[in-house]
């Protein structure tokens, strides 16, 4: 019984050891790390941006042929075999129409054509793409002679001597322009003068030349009359040979 007594004191006591130490012990402390506050940049403003700058369209530069004009037929208009109404009328171009223009007359006021067609028109009645007094002048053709009026047929008491025959001067060209590296044929019909020279040889009345020039270029065909002398010039325009397509 005493035993009993004993073990229960003992177990009392150790009960209440533990029960202080268990009062006693002191909290468990945990330690938190401090985050340290990272410092950031200073601001810097971001530039303003800088606009593109405006593209200016180039303008398309259309090749020029030196001695030639283009232009438009500014109303129906006859084309005429030389500067003048008194010449003969070989065709009609319309309002609208296209043209290319290698020369004029000394007075400024007929082009000659490129042809097609081949001949003069009024500047009167054309709208250039230029000033028209940096084409090169163009001598004329003859004068038509009006042909004369047939009268009655009269036998003459006496014979009649034999009339000398009229001067007429023809100087023409097959074609007035060529591409470069072409050639073309002139040719004339000379009657009633002493003598007929082209590039300084003597030539018959009825005859031609086959002329290459290089550039544009005048021809004179020098006549010598029963009283002086008399000078035809025709000017062939050279044309650049178009451009030859790449392979």
């Amino acid at each position: 019984m005493n035993q009993i007594v004993f073990q229960t004191m003992v177990a009392l006591l150790l009960v209440s050891l533990l029960g202080c130490s268990a009062l006693g012990a002191s909290p468990s402390i945990q330690i938190h790390p401090t985050a340290t506050a990272t410092e950031r940049p200073p601001f810097t403003p971001r530039p303003s941006d800088t606009p593109w700058p405006t593209l200016t369209s180039v303008p398309t530069v259309v090749p020029v042929t030196p001695g030639v004009l283009t232009g438009m037929i500014s109303s129906t208009v006859n084309i005429r075999l030389g500067p003048g109404t008194n010449y003969l009328a070989v065709t009609k171009l319309n309002k609208g129409t296209k043209i290319s223009v290698r020369g004029r007359d000394i007075e400024n006021r007929w082009f000659v054509l490129i042809p097609p067609p081949n001949g003069w028109v009024n500047r009167d009645y054309v709208t250039l793409n230029g000033d028209s007094s940096s084409l090169p002048i163009v001598v004329a053709p003859p004068t038509p002679v009006p042909a004369p009026t047939n009268a009655p047929t009269q036998v003459p008491p006496t014979a009649q001597p034999t009339a000398t025959p009229p001067m007429y001067v023809d100087f023409r060209a097959d074609a007035p322009w060529v591409i470069a590296g072409q050639c073309t044929t002139l040719r004339w019909d000379v009657e009633g003068v002493r003598g007929v020279y082209f590039n300084g040889q003597g030539q018959p009345g009825h005859g031609s030349a086959d002329v290459c020039p290089a550039q544009t270029q005048t021809f004179v065909l020098h006549v010598v009359l029963n009283s002086g002398y008399l000078d035809r010039a025709i000017s062939v325009a050279v044309l650049p040979a178009p451009p030859t397509a790449a392979r």
